[in-house]
C-alpha cells in the first residue's frame, strides 16, 4: 500500500490541488524570473546609454566654445611664447640680452651670467641660464616681476636671495639693504616647425 492510497479522497484531492498549484507556481516562476532578469538588464542598460547621451549632449554643446578658443589661440601666434628657435647658442644668447635688459632696468646689478645648458625633449629645447645679481627688495620686485610679465616666456627655477648685511643693521629711511640673488631663468625653444 503507498502512502497515496492511504489518503481519503477529501486528502487526495487537496493533495492534487496543492500539487497542481505548485508546479503551476513553478512554471510561473520558470517564465517569470528569466523576464524580470532581462527586464532589469535592459533597464540598467538604457539608463547608462541615457547618462552617455547626455554627457555626448553637453560635449556637442561645447564645441562652439572650444572651435572659438582654438581659433583664437591660433590667431595669437603661440610661438611667440618660445625663445627664438635656431641654434641653441643663438637662443640662448636672445635669453641671456633679455635677462641682462631686464636686471639693469629693474635696478639691480648683475654679477655673472653662466653659459646656459640645453636639453632637447621631443619637439622643444630647454634653455637655463644661471644668473647672479645683487637688488633690493623692490628692484627684486620688478625684476621679477617684469621675468614674469614678458613674451618670449621665461621661468624662474632655485631661487636663493640672501642678505648681506648683518642682523643688527638698521637702514636708514627710505633706503633698502642690498641682497645677493642666485636664480636659474629658463626658457624654452621649439626644435621643429609644429
Amino acid at each position: 500500500m503507498t502512502p497515496f492510497t492511504a489518503l481519503d479522497p477529501i486528502q487526495r484531492r487537496r493533495l492534487a490541488v496543492g500539487l497542481a498549484v505548485a508546479a503551476l507556481a513553478l512554471v510561473l516562476a520558470a517564465i517569470a524570473i528569466p523576464v524580470w532578469l532581462i527586464n532589469r538588464n535592459y533597464s540598467r542598460t538604457l539608463d547608462e546609454s541615457q547618462v552617455l547621451l547626455e554627457r555626448y549632449k553637453r560635449i556637442a554643446a561645447a564645441r562652439p566654445g572650444a572651435t572659438r578658443d582654438l581659433e583664437l589661440f591660433r590667431t595669437n601666434d603661440p610661438r611667440k611664447f618660445f625663445v627664438r628657435s635656431g641654434a641653441a647658442a643663438l637662443s640662448a644668447a636672445e635669453a641671456q640680452e633679455a635677462l641682462r635688459t631686464i636686471v639693469e632696468a629693474g635696478g639691480g646689478r648683475l654679477i655673472t651670467m653662466q653659459a646656459p645648458n640645453s636639453r632637447v625633449d621631443g619637439r622643444y629645447r630647454q634653455l637655463t641660464v644661471a644668473v647672479q645679481l645683487t637688488a633690493n627688495v623692490i628692484a627684486l620686485r620688478k625684476i621679477l616681476g617684469s621675468i614674469e610679465s614678458r613674451t618670449p616666456m621665461l621661468f624662474v627655477d632655485n631661487l636663493t636671495v640672501r642678505s648681506q648685511v648683518p642682523s643688527n643693521f638698521k637702514p636708514g629711511p627710505g633706503a633698502e639693504p642690498e641682497m645677493y640673488v642666485a636664480l636659474d631663468i629658463t626658457g624654452y625653444s621649439l626644435e621643429s616647425a609644429p
